[in-house]
């Protein structure tokens, strides 16, 4: 039996709706669904552009997307460096075990050693298969206190 044959590429507009559809399913996932707030609209017009707020990568096995990652781009302030700060990354659980996280957050890190950037994201304390994996990677993981505020809108009130 021969492998699966998988390809990564930067996201484009066309693959909005598949982006959406996975950054919901990892929501879900991790029992947060209520916190995803933007449209499939929204993330087109902040993501493509002359000045995108995020972007990211896309894995495709015959012609479906199976996995993607999004980060975005700043300034890291302790290390005096641009920071890319993986936002999301995730795989449909029938292509796990295919290296696919591992693919995806290497182009990450290669975009950053080009960059002479620090990488940083976030994983939930309990999630100790995630912390074994970005560990092995060459990352540190440290505990920290997570604090988030966004101004209500017109729904919430």
């Amino acid at each position: 039996m021969t492998a699966p044959i998988f390809s990564i590429r930067s996201i484009e507009p066309r693959d909005i709706d598949a982006v959406f559809e996975m950054l919901c399913a990892l929501a879900d996932h991790e029992g947060e669904r209520e916190f995803v707030t933007t449209s499939p609209a929204r993330l087109a017009e902040t993501g493509f552009g002359d000045n995108p707020k995020w972007r990211g990568f896309i894995t495709e096995h015959e012609n479906r997307a199976v996995a993607y990652a999004t980060y975005t781009e700043d300034f890291h302030i302790w290390s005096g460096a641009q920071r890319i700060t993986v936002d999301d990354i995730y795989v449909r659980s029938e292509f796990r075990r295919h290296g696919l996280g591992r693919k995806l957050m290497e182009r990450v890190f290669s975009l950053a050693r080009k960059a002479d950037a620090y990488v940083s994201w976030n994983v939930q304390p309990g999630n100790e298969r995630a912390i074994a994996f970005y560990e092995q990677l060459g990352a540190s993981y440290n505990v920290v206190g997570k604090c988030g505020w966004r101004p209500l809108n017109e729904r919430d009130a």
